[in-house]
């Protein structure tokens, strides 16, 4: 079955949010390297910069486990649940930079919900691959057969 761009357009805009959240991240630590006289190439001398340094750094890291959750959730499972959660994955990433600029123990509350959105879009895919496995291998369309059985109106 081919995939229409209306099959990941929000999927598409919660990537693009996400970008942008990025870059505001990156322009807030150069703001921070100013304000805290860190200079080009150093990333350490001041607590409070390293505070700013090492939340984009986390999130960086983290991307590349939130856009391969974002999109395998939304093309397995579908992009309405997927990008729900992308986008309180975005405000929890928001939250934990804050937090963190603020302590280290303020970055915990945010951190654990954005983990926890990654954690509900795995769960989506693995929900959405295992209906593909079962209908791929024996027939058997699972979704199909709640709908008709659980579902009657």
């Amino acid at each position: 079955m081919p995939v229409e761009l209306r099959d990941v357009a929000l999927l598409g805009g919660v990537s693009v949010m996400h970008a942008w959240q990025l870059a505001k991240f990156a322009r807030r630590v150069g703001a921070a390297r100013g304000k805290f006289k860190v200079n080009y190439p150093a990333i350490s001398g001041n607590e409070e910069f390293e505070r700013y340094y090492r939340a984009q750094m986390n999130t960086l890291e983290f991307f590349p486990i939130f856009s391969t959750s974002l999109w395998m959730s939304g093309l397995f499972f579908h992009q309405v649940p997927a990008a729900i959660a992308g986008v309180v994955y975005i405000y929890a990433r928001n939250k934990y930079f804050n937090g963190y600029i603020v302590s280290v123990k303020d970055r915990i509350p945010g951190f654990k919900l954005g983990v926890n959105c990654i954690m509900a879009m795995l769960g989506m895919f693995l929900l959405g691959i295992g209906h593909l496995a079962v209908e791929t291998f024996t027939g058997i369309n699972i979704k199909e057969q709640y709908l008709q059985q659980y579902l009657k109106f």
